[in-house]
C-alpha cells in the first residue's frame, strides 16, 4: 500500500488532486491510503508514519511549502516530495530538500500520473535489501546504503555509508541480489551505486565522500551514459 499525504490550502485543487489520485491508482491496481492537509502546521503536527509521497503546495499561509519541507526533512529522510506550484522559479529551492519534481496549476492528469509512478518506482528502491554472509552471520543490509562493492579473487568487499563488510563469493552473484538498476558495473572488479557518486572524470567515479572507483577503459562511455540517466531521472 502507498501512502500518501496532500498539503493544500484550496478546496478546489485539494478535490482535483484526490479524483486524480483515485484514477491513478485505480488504474495502476495498487492500494493506496490518503491524507489531505490544509496547511504545513496541520501536516507537521499530525505527521503520519511512513508517508511515502507528500504532495507539497509550495504557497500557502503563515508556513510555505519550502519551509515545510525543511521541517519534514528532519522528521522524514525518505519520503518522496512533489510540489505543487504556480510559480517555476521556486524549482532550484527543492533540491536542498530533495524534492526534484514540480507540478503546475491546475495540475494535469497525465503529469501527476507520470510523477507517481516514479515514485513509486524510487519507493520499491528503497524498500530493497539484501541478506549477505560474514563470518557465519547473516545480515540484512539495505542497497540504498551501498556506495560500491569490490572483489578481489573470492573475497567481495561492500562498502556502505557507516561500514565495509567482507564476505566470501563472486561479483556476479551479489550483482545478481542487488539487482538494482542504479548499481552499474563500471569496471570487472567494482560495482558501483550510481546514486552516490558525485561526479566523474577520465576513468574514475568521484563518490560523495570523496572516494574514488576506477572506470575500464572498455566501460567508461556508458558508466558516464549510465550516471547521466540517473541525474536526468531525477529532473523528469
Amino acid at each position: 500500500m502507498i501512502k500518501i499525504a496532500i498539503c493544500e490550502d484550496e478546496k478546489d485543487q485539494q478535490e482535483l488532486l484526490k479524483e486524480h489520485i483515485y484514477q491513478i491508482f485505480k488504474e495502476l491496481s495498487i492500494k493506496y491510503k490518503l491524507e489531505i492537509f490544509n496547511s504545513g502546521e496541520a501536516l507537521l503536527e499530525n505527521y503520519p508514519n511512513d508517508t511515502d509521497v507528500i504532495l507539497l503546495d509550495i504557497q500557502m499561509g503563515q508556513i510555505n511549502g519550502m519551509d515545510t519541507a525543511r521541517k519534514i526533512r528532519t522528521l522524514d529522510n525518505k519520503v518522496e516530495i512533489i510540489f505543487i506550484t504556480s510559480l517555476i522559479e521556486y524549482a532550484l529551492d527543492g533540491y536542498e530538500v530533495r524534492a526534484y519534481r514540480y507540478l503546475i496549476k491546475p495540475v494535469k492528469y497525465e503529469n501527476l500520473k507520470e510523477n507517481i509512478i516514479n515514485c513509486i518506482k524510487e519507493i520499491d528502491i528503497k524498500n530493497k535489501y539484501i541478506i549477505v554472509k560474514e563470518q557465519g552471520n547473516q545480515m540484512k543490509l539495505d542497497i540504498n546504503e551501498i556506495t560500491y562493492v569490490e572483489v578481489q579473487k573470492e573475497t567481495i568487499t561492500i562498502h556502505t555509508l557507516n561500514k565495509v563488510y567482507k564476505l566470501n563469493g563472486t561479483m556476479t552473484n551479489i550483482e545478481k541480489k542487488i539487482d538494482c538498476s542504479r548499481f552499474f558495473r563500471c569496471h570487472k572488479s567494482f560495482l558501483v551505486n550510481l546514486e552516490h557518486v558525485k561526479s566523474i572524470k577520465q576513468y574514475v567515479l568521484v563518490l560523495e565522500n570523496s572516494e574514488e572507483v576506477p572506470v575500464s577503459r572498455y566501460r567508461f562511455k556508458e558508466t558516464k551514459d549510465k550516471f547521466f540517466d540517473v541525474i536526468e531521472a531525477k529532473l523528469c
